[in-house]
């Protein structure tokens, strides 16, 4: 790929050049570009070319309800997640019975060897060790103290999969599930929680080391009682899941965390429920009954936020509009996530011998094409006429 704007890890080669060979970045760098045997050369004319998108917090989009859908569903989703730059996910389900997580790890691990359009990274578990009064858009009847029998089955069930899990510091048998997660390769996540500061210090203490959707349900900040969101933005080796669509945070606490915390602890996610790209109506959520408004997802009857409509190309250009540049919105979308599941060896950056995960923008800073391993999963019909021609 010649002639692009492309966004390293930190840095924009405003006329650079990536090669592609076996689906790995074998160089980059500023042209000129020394013509390579066996080559083809595609000409981007100054288009963006940067780490294909993250997303480590979804529940599904385009009709898909991941907590609910079959191994197909899943693989469906796969294809069509790369038309919003996504590269790589991972399924996230709600709080639900044990037998259905169990069912749920099962069709995601068989869905995940399809190799077909954005990858698989693995599983997140968003729940069931939560508060119910922390519940937000989950089934409160579903949330129960840890189990770590239950946990060990849901991971044989997910063949190796189960990649996170958010649970709440103050629940039952939390403490020991979270040492024992941690030590067993796992991201220990701190959400839906009612806990108090020092509680959270204390679970921080212990390996968990990522906060989800960050300020939304948990305990707040209060100048007489520090909850949950102010340890985990106090934490410093913490990462911080933010929903950038500017309803589940406002501009002006976006811009707060981003220049409190840096960038580089910032993971921007979607939360999108499987109305996302699609008009509005009603809509499932693991079981629960959603109205999607004005592409506000709420719980029917209830004034409770329910996910998100949102996308990560939106969420990426959210985050430019706020005053960040190029090379930052690249890195919370795609570099922080990778890092905070530890996979940024291989994914989330423009790197030499990384994975040649890569999405190209064009006008507007919209999706027009993306890559996944080398391969084109998506691409918008005017790119390939003019640039595939």
């Amino acid at each position: 790929m010649r002639n692009a704007r492309v966004v390293t890890r930190g840095r924009v080669v405003p006329r650079g050049y990536v090669a592609v060979e076996d689906g790995l970045i074998v160089d980059l760098g500023e042209e000129p570009y020394r013509r390579r045997e066996g080559f083809d050369e595609v000409h981007l004319n100054g288009m963006v070319v940067g780490p294909g998108f993250v997303d480590t917090h979804i529940h599904g989009a385009l009709g898909v309800d991941l907590s609910t859908s079959t191994v197909s569903d899943i693989v469906r989703l796969s294809r069509e997640l790369p038309k919003f730059g996504v590269t790589s996910y991972t399924p996230t389900s709600v709080t639900l019975p044990q037998e259905e997580l169990v069912r749920f790890c099962r069709n995601v691990r068989a869905a995940s060897s399809a190799g077909e359009g954005a990858r698989v990274l693995g599983i997140h578990l968003e729940g069931p060790y939560i508060n119910p009064r922390r519940a937000g858009a989950q089934n409160p009847n579903y949330a129960r103290q840890a189990r770590l029998s239950e946990l060990a089955e849901v991971s044989e069930a997910s063949g190796g999969n189960l990649k996170s899990i958010t649970v709440a510091p103050e629940v039952s048998g939390v403490r020991e599930l979270i040492k024992y997660a941690t030590s067993s390769g796992l991201v220990v996540q701190i959400g839906h929680t009612d806990a108090g500061y020092a509680t959270t210090r204390e679970a921080l203490s212990l390996g968990a080391s990522k906060a989800t959707h960050l300020y939304n349900a948990m305990s707040g900040i209060h100048h007489r009682t520090p909850g949950a969101a102010l340890a985990l933005l106090y934490s410093k080796n913490t990462y911080l899941e933010l929903i950038v669509d500017f309803i589940h945070v406002a501009p002006e606490v976006v811009s707060f965390t981003i220049d409190y915390a840096g960038y580089r602890r910032v993971v921007l996610v979607s939360d999108s429920i499987s109305a996302t790209g699609l008009p509005d109506g009603t809509y499932k959520l693991g079981g629960l009954d959603v109205e999607v408004s004005g592409g506000v997802a709420r719980l029917v009857g209830r004034d409770v936020l329910a996910g998100s409509t949102l996308t990560m190309d939106r969420a990426f250009r959210n985050a430019l509009s706020l005053g960040l540049k190029l090379e930052e919105a690249f890195y919370m979308a795609s570099t922080t996530p990778a890092e905070s599941i530890g996979l940024d060896s291989k994914i989330g950056s423009v790197d030499l011998g990384r994975a040649a995960d890569l999405v190209v923008l064009g006008e507007g800073l919209s999706v027009v094409a993306t890559f996944v391993g080398g391969k084109l999963a998506y691409a918008e019909r005017d790119f390939v006429k003019t640039v595939l021609k």
